[in-house]
């Protein structure tokens, strides 16, 4: 082989390497940049679903202390339903990373059971039937049980 031959396949060769090297640093460079943005994304979503249970909760005790009807309670309920729905159908649209699938799921499964346990608190409310009451004290618990999942889960692989 000449020896121009050679040389133009070592720098042919040097700059193949060279692009695989940068393609890699790109790449995980995207991967960063969507688990940043997945983690920002869960953030404000753990944030809005804080506020909005804390604030439901409240009306909650305005009930227990009497000063709503059981027909208000319904209505206020009926109010936050679509509220705590939204929260579910954006922790759906979450694409995060392989690393953070359980912390999306656990994050689902938490405010679906939140929002079944408003449900059936909300019939307790119309029928008085106590174990609506208890299903809806589970399924709070529930709740509790899937967000610390989802938070270890986050924990974990961030």
């Amino acid at each position: 082989m000449k020896r121009k031959q050679k040389e133009r396949i070592l720098i042919f060769a040097g700059l193949g390497v060279i692009g695989l090297v940068i393609s890699v640093i790109v790449s995980l460079q995207l991967q960063n940049t969507k688990a940043q943005a997945f983690a920002e994304s869960y953030g404000r979503l753990v944030t809005d679903s804080r506020a909005l249970t804390q604030t439901y909760q409240s009306e909650i005790g305005k009930w227990k202390a009497k000063q709503y009807s059981n027909n208000t309670m319904i209505s206020l309920t009926d109010q936050y339903l679509p509220k705590f729905q939204s929260l579910v159908d954006r922790a759906k649209e979450l694409q995060p990373p392989e690393k953070y699938i359980k912390t999306r799921d656990f994050s689902i499964l938490s405010f679906q059971s939140e929002m079944e346990s408003y449900r059936h608190f909300r019939n307790f409310l119309s029928t008085g039937d106590r174990s609506e009451d208890s299903k809806s004290t589970q399924l709070l618990s529930d709740a509790l049980r899937y967000e610390t999942y989802a938070f270890a889960a986050f924990n974990s692989a961030h």
